[in-house]
This record gives structure tokens, sequence and C-alpha cells, in this order.
């Protein structure tokens, strides 16, 4: 390989041919160059930089029509059980406990993506981390049926 000087086309020419992942090898044979000096342009003009984003976006799109195809089958899934509620609320049998417990994981399966779309929470969250104040602790104690017990018991042991 000589030492020879790319053109701009030439680089241009290299960088279109990177992108559709031929080989270094391959590139380099194309312009009589080393892959050293394929490789310094790789490195040095931020070429597999924009590959990798433009991979990125390849993989976006691809997502976004695996997001469609999704929706579609979230659409048929949801027709599909509510033709099947349908039938299991109107046939004359009563439900079997499987039907019964299926119908209600229905339920909560739909009521948990009721959730998720209003951004609340899908399980009862307890706020355990925040300490009460004064006003709090003493609303809380008011309530409590042990809480005359414990205070009957420190006053003893004072």
């Amino acid at each position: 390989m000589n030492n020879k000087k790319l053109s701009l086309r030439q680089i241009d020419a290299m960088k279109a041919m990177y992108m559709d992942y031929k080989s270094l090898s391959v590139i380099a044979d194309t312009y009589g160059v080393s892959r050293s000096t394929v490789s310094w342009h790789i490195n040095n003009k931020d070429w597999a930089a924009e590959r990798k984003l433009s991979e990125s976006e390849v993989f976006t799109s691809f997502t976004d029509a695996k997001k469609t195809d999704f929706i579609k089958m979230t659409q048929s899934a949801v027709n599909i059980m509510a033709r099947s509620l349908q039938n299991l609320s109107t046939r004359h049998e009563a439900p079997t406990i499987n039907e019964a417990t299926r119908a209600a994981d229905i339920l909560k399966t739909l009521d948990n993506i009721l959730r998720l779309d209003a951004g609340s929470p899908t399980d009862i969250i307890e706020n355990q981390d925040k300490p009460l104040d004064n006003t709090e602790l003493k609303k809380k104690l008011s309530v409590d049926p042990f809480a005359d017990m414990e205070e009957e018991e420190n006053e003893n042991l004072n």
C-alpha cells in the first residue's frame, strides 16, 4: 500500500462503505490504502459514533413499528377478553372457580393499565419513610386502642 493522499470524494466514499458495514480490509483494498489509514479516519472523524447513532435511529424506528404491532395485538386481546367475558356472563351455567379467577385477573390487569395511564401506582404503597410530627402522632395515638395501655404501663414504670 502506498501513502497516497485521498481526495474528499474518496474519503466520503470510504465513509459510505463504512456506514454500509463493509470491512476495513475491503475499504482499504478498494482505495489502495492501509487498514490503519481507514482506522484513523474512523476514529478521528467520528465515523464510529455516527454509525452507532444511525444504528440507534434504525432501532428506534424498529421499536416504533413494534409499538404499532403491540397496540394492534393489545386491541385484539381486549376484544377477545370482552367477548369471552360477555359469553361467560350470559351463559346459563355459573362460571367455575377457575373461570371466575381468570376474569378477576383480567379486571386486575385492566385496572393496572388504567392506573399506569393515569400515572397512579398499580399497588398500594404506604409511605413509611415520612417522619410524624407531634400533631400526626397524637392523632394516630388517639385512635389506637392500645395507646392508653402503653401510657399506663409507662406511668407505672416511672
